[in-house]
């Protein structure tokens, strides 16, 4: 298992995505978030793999005080999509986080994933 921390600035309502390169094959297996300001409900931050949402990161109430450890929810259907360096496919290379424009706040979101580098798949990313 890998971890893979990051922290990205976010710009208050501005829709973004932000590109995070994955250490070799495999794929998530848990989020957990903080951000430093105060969130609301309606803030989600999704995690892809191209347009496939893999992960979604909500707070749990309006007015989550800032600080405050978030857990993602991997999606039942495609949690457990393979990314990969070496894909064919870059956006399989990648993790892609989704700001909406709905963050009210400017601040920095932090992100620790665990990442399993143990995915014995031998089919493509973009196959499997």
């Amino acid at each position: 298992m890998k971890l893979i921390n990051v922290v990205i600035p976010v710009a208050a309502t501005t829709a973004d995505n932000i590109y995070v390169p994955v250490p070799c094959r495999g794929n998530i297996k848990a989020v957990r978030a903080v951000y430093d300001q105060e969130t609301d409900a309606d803030e989600v931050f999704t995690l892809y793999r191209n347009t496939t949402a893999v992960c979604t990161i909500t707070p749990p109430a309006d007015a989550t005080a800032e600080g405050v450890k978030i857990d993602g929810v991997m999606d039942t259907t495609n949690g457990e999509l393979i990314f990969d360096p070496d894909d064919d496919d870059e956006e399989n290379q990648v993790i892609k986080v989704g700001i909406l424009n709905k963050v009210d706040s400017a601040g920095n979101l932090a992100l620790s994933i665990d990442y399993d580098g143990s995915a014995a798949v031998t089919l493509a990313a973009s196959e499997a």
